[in-house]
């Protein structure tokens, strides 16, 4: 049944718990939402996802691919891992870094929009 903002107030009260429950299920959805788009918006990110999609990488690795700075690489990696998409492990003294199975499409995902877009 749907209705809008009912003037009987045991249906409004009724009404107004099921709006309070869809928006707070929706504020969590949206900041998890904003926290990986946030992780993914910068291109440097973006190219460690992508090297991650292919395989795992060790630290130096990523480096010499991106021809940066360590420090800097490890700061993009561990916003990347706070909020979920790369996970760490170490193997004897290297630490390497692979892609969260869930984000394992990301890319097939972002090739299927860009088609989209330019049909």
């Amino acid at each position: 049944m749907s209705y809008c903002c009912p003037a009987d107030p045991e249906k409004k009260k009724e009404w107004e718990g099921k709006m309070l429950q869809e928006i707070d299920f929706l504020d969590n959805d949206i900041k998890k939402a904003s926290e990986i788009f946030s992780a993914l918006g910068h291109p440097i990110r973006l190219k460690i996802a992508y090297f991650l999609s292919q395989r795992d990488h060790c630290v130096c690795e990523l480096i010499f691919k991106l021809n940066e700075r360590q420090n800097l690489v490890s700061h993009h990696l561990a916003i990347m891992k706070n909020c979920g998409i790369v996970e760490a492990y170490s193997s004897s003294k290297w630490h390497f870094y692979r892609l969260n199975p869930e984000f394992e499409d990301i890319f097939d995902i972002i090739k299927q929009l860009q088609n989209k877009k330019s049909e």
